[in-house]
């Protein structure tokens, strides 16, 4: 499939590129069942999922807050957010981005059995896969490329990421346990959309270090002080020192920079 990314003359790129074509497509273990894609019909996993958007997603606020952490982490990636905004030039606009967050949350949430836009418990799981293969297909009629696998993995681990890091939830005894669930179930997400997603945390967090040391640079620091009033639209309050650490080396050194 195409992509917005260059083509492989560039190093750093193709280096980017060949760590995601490594990645898995297939379907990762979750519990003790073997997702494929489709389990989220059968009701017997509602629980699990109902239970994983408590422990790392809900209230709501707490999604946009993981929303602004890893949009921060993409717009240190001028590659990658460059994607979004040939697809979207207003996207990350400070009129257009707190509804960019709201919009995007509310689809990752269905995959948790929440409802954002009437705030309860919805009675059917909906699979985020689909939503996220339709969204960012490419689309020669509109002139839209699709998005590249390294982009998605980017910005797919930092939101897994931003919702392990600031759960409430951390000292129950088997939060471990649940954090690997999370990540196997999130990343199904992604791999049930067609986009390579690793299977094992520590291959992405590796991927995202990588990233960062050869890609991050801060062409879209404006994108960053979007972030702060997005929060402050979305009624959330954006620890800023806090968000400067959770960034990746690289692009946290810019966000410091720029923004502290």
């Amino acid at each position: 499939m195409t992509d917005l990314l260059p083509e492989p003359n560039d190093k750093p790129i193709a280096h980017v590129r060949a760590l995601v074509d490594a990645f898995s497509t297939e379907p990762a273990c979750v519990g003790n069942a073997l997702s494929d894609g489709r389990y989220f019909l059968d009701r017997k996993y509602d629980a699990m999922a109902r239970r994983l958007g408590t422990l790392f997603w809900l209230p709501v606020p707490h999604a946009y807050t993981a929303f602004c952490y890893a949009y921060s982490a993409l717009f240190g990636i001028p590659n990658f957010t460059r994607e979004a905004l040939m697809r979207q030039p207003d996207r990350f606009s400070q009129k257009r981005l707190a509804l960019t967050i709201r919009s995007t949350s509310g689809f990752i949430l269905d995959g948790f059995g929440y409802d954002r836009r009437t705030d309860r418990h919805r009675k059917d799981i909906y699979w985020p896969g689909p939503v996220i293969r339709s969204v960012h297909v490419q689309s020669p009629k509109r002139d839209k490329a699709r998005i590249s696998n390294p982009a998605m993995a980017y910005f797919g681990y930092h939101l897994i990421r931003a919702a392990e890091r600031l759960s409430e939830h951390r000292n129950i005894a088997d939060f471990q346990c649940q954090r690997q669930q999370h990540c196997d179930f999130f990343g199904d997400f992604f791999r049930s959309a067609g986009y390579p997603f690793p299977t094992d945390r520590r291959e992405a967090r590796d991927f995202s270090r990588i990233a960062d040391a050869l890609l991050a640079g801060d062409d879209y620091a404006d994108f960053w002080h979007n972030i702060r009033h997005a929060a402050n639209a979305l009624g959330v309050a954006l620890d800023i020192a806090d968000l400067a650490s959770f960034l990746p080396k690289r692009t946290g050194m810019f966000f410091r920079e720029r923004i502290l």
